[in-house]
């Protein structure tokens, strides 16, 4: 297989991920408890919520640096 047809669909995996993340954890996990009228009583009783929607962040500020590294050389 072509190295760069390789890296692009790497790159396009990449994204999907950076997306699909960043699209659950935020509106999935987080805006739930820090938009709630309460957010500050609510924030600690929601902790493994706001622990996972955080995880889920982290995964996709790695999927922007790859897809960055890898689209350097191109």
């Amino acid at each position: 297989m072509n190295s760069e047809r390789k890296t692009a669909r790497i790159v396009g995996v990449l994204f999907l991920t950076a997306f699909f993340t960043s699209m659950i954890g935020s509106v999935g996990f987080i805006e739930p408890v820090i938009n709630a009228p309460d957010n500050l009583i609510d924030v600690y009783p929601h902790k493994a919520q706001l622990v996972t929607g955080v995880l889920l962040q982290l995964t996709c500020a790695a999927a922007v640096v790859g897809i960055a590294v890898l689209l350097y050389p191109i």
